[in-house]
This record gives C-alpha cells, structure tokens and sequence, in this order.
C-alpha cells in the first residue's frame, strides 16, 4: 500500500485558492493581530500561528524556517481569523468529504483490525497551512542544514490535497535520503497513530524539507492531518489512552 513509505494517489490535487489567500492575507497581518492567534490560546492540539523562531511552539523548532497556521474542526469556526472563514464556509465541509472518503479506502485496503471503527469514532482533521520565506534572508538553517527539521507527523495519515512542492525528502528503509519530486497528485503517508495502531508494521514516514538550490525562491505547503477529537478514550491494543494522552505520547519522541 504504502510503497517505500508513501501513497501517490491518482487523484489531482483540488483547488486551494480560497485557502491560500486567506493565509497569505493573514500573514500580512502585524504581529500583534497574528498574536492573537497563537498556539497558546488554544488548549487542545495543534491549532493556531507558529512562526519562524518561536521557541514554545508545539509544531516546529525555533530554527525551522517557516511560519504555520493549524486550522481545524476541533472548534468553532470563529474562533480562527477572519481571513480564513470563506474557506471555512465555502469548501471545508466538501474537502473533508473526499478525504474521509479516501482515508476510508486505505483503511479498507489496509486491512487492519478494528481501525475502521477506531477512525469513524474519534478521528478530526487539521490542516497546517506552511509558508517558507526566502531562504536568503536568513544566515541560519534548521537542524542538519534543512528549511524544516526532520519528523514524523502526529497524524493517522497526511495528506497534501493541493499538490505537492520540490525539496520534500523522506527516510527509506535503508535510511538514504530520498526526494519525493514535485507533482499535482494527491500525496498520502502514515503518521505515528497508525504506527502505534498497526504495532510497528507499518512505520510514520521520517521527512524533512531541504534547502532549495535558489534561495530567492518562496514555497507554500498544505498538509491534512487525521486526529483524535479532543476527550476522547479509546485502546489502542492493550494500551487505554485519551486524546490529550496520546499528544503527549507523541511529544516525546522529540
């Protein structure tokens, strides 16, 4: 299923307008409008800004060379900015439509035990919305001389439904280095819930993004993440774990 680590679909990327300017409108917001918004004024996953240099930030290092914004369907809509209410409105209902469909046909195909209940029953979704600025205007990489740090995700799977940008890298069985080169396919990979869930059979894909030969250049990127929904209980073989526990979990592997 997941040849060496990851899924390119058939499917072409969907339409990220909307998305996208809402977040290139926020991101010339000033700092203390985006403030308002950050990690910390939320109190459950991910949600909310992190931005290049913060040290508290619960989804990239201090010295990964983005700025983020996580949305998700584990709160109201308002309670995110403004800027990205028409996506909101508009296509997040469809769009989260046709990757429960597909995340569902993995699933199937995965054959795995009691995962399909295990996804119907708690699982969200996030999307975090990345934007990388020219690398010539920093004198620093992130770790290993890297645009961003090596991981893995948090998710059950990722999913990039708008396509899919050069300088994406991931860690094969024989741990080479290897590009996913840039396409307008739809691109999906496991994260470490489904590591926990299918026991190590099969593995989160390690990945970084690797500096661009042209340092002039910009790169945006939107990653769709399957999450648990916040208070909820569930076994995970013979380990019980909640929502909040199961972050910390996660956590800890860094």
């Amino acid at each position: 299923m997941f040849k060496n680590g990851y899924l390119k679909s058939g499917l072409e990327s969907f339409d990220n307008v909307l998305l996208k300017d809402g977040f290139e409108l926020f991101l010339t917001k000033d700092s203390t409008y985006k403030n308002q918004f950050s990690q910390k004024k939320y109190d459950y996953g991910f949600d909310g800004y992190s931005y290049l240099g913060q040290s508290d930030s619960s989804n990239q290092y201090a010295t990964d060379l983005l700025h983020s914004f996580v949305i998700s369907d584990f709160r109201n809509k308002t309670l995110f900015p403004k800027e990205f209410h028409n996506f909101y409105t508009i296509e997040w209902n469809s769009l989260q439509s046709k990757i429960k469909e597909l995340e569902i046909s993995i699933i199937k195909k995965l054959e795995i035990s009691g995962l399909e209940t295990f996804y119907l029953q708690h699982i969200g979704h996030m999307i975090s919305c990345n934007y990388y600025p020219k690398t010539e205007l920093y004198k620093h990489t992130a770790k290993n001389k890297t645009r961003l740090s090596e991981h893995t995700d948090v998710s059950l799977f990722t999913i990039f439904p708008f396509g899919f940008d050069s300088d994406f890298y991931y860690q094969d069985s024989n741990n080479n280095w290897v590009q996913i080169k840039a396409t307008n396919k739809v691109i999906i990979f496991p994260g470490y819930l489904l590591e926990l869930y299918s026991k190590g059979k099969i593995k989160a894909l390690n990945h970084c993004v690797k500096m661009p030969k042209n340092r002039t250049t910009e790169r945006y990127s939107f990653a769709y993440f399957s999450l648990p929904y916040p208070k909820h209980t569930f076994s995970i073989g013979e380990e019980k774990l909640s929502s909040e526990l199961y972050f910390e979990k996660y956590l800890n592997l860094f």
